[in-house]
């Protein structure tokens, strides 16, 4: 049977990923439907949301860069197949905030 010691690093931290996930799924439908309600309202939004959404999008971004450093080590399959899984979540989960993030000039 093969040796895998970088999976013990790994799932400490993914266990935290694991965590966090629907949390940050949860605020980036919030933020998706935040930019449509702004955008028929013609309103913008308070600060202290801009700063919020910002946030997110920073840490899930930091996130996206350790799964894809993870990706590069030698893991067991199963967990190479867990990280792919989170990777494209998180994937789907950015581009649908930074396409809200456009729309809401959160980063202009």
């Amino acid at each position: 049977m093969t040796n895998y010691p970088a999976d013990d690093a790994v799932v400490s931290e993914v266990t935290t990923l694991r965590t966090a996930l629907p949390t940050w799924i949860i605020s980036t439908v919030e933020l998706v439907e935040l930019a449509e309600n702004a955008e028929r309202a013609a309103r913008d939004v308070n600060p202290e949301t801009s700063d919020r959404s910002r946030k997110l999008i920073v840490e899930v971004a930091e996130w996206q860069q350790k799964l894809g450093e993870w990706q590069e080590l030698q893991l067991s399959p199963r967990l190479r197949a867990e990280l792919r899984i989170l990777k494209a979540t998180l994937d789907a989960s950015m581009d649908e905030a930074n396409a809200a993030a456009a729309g809401l000039k959160l980063f202009e």
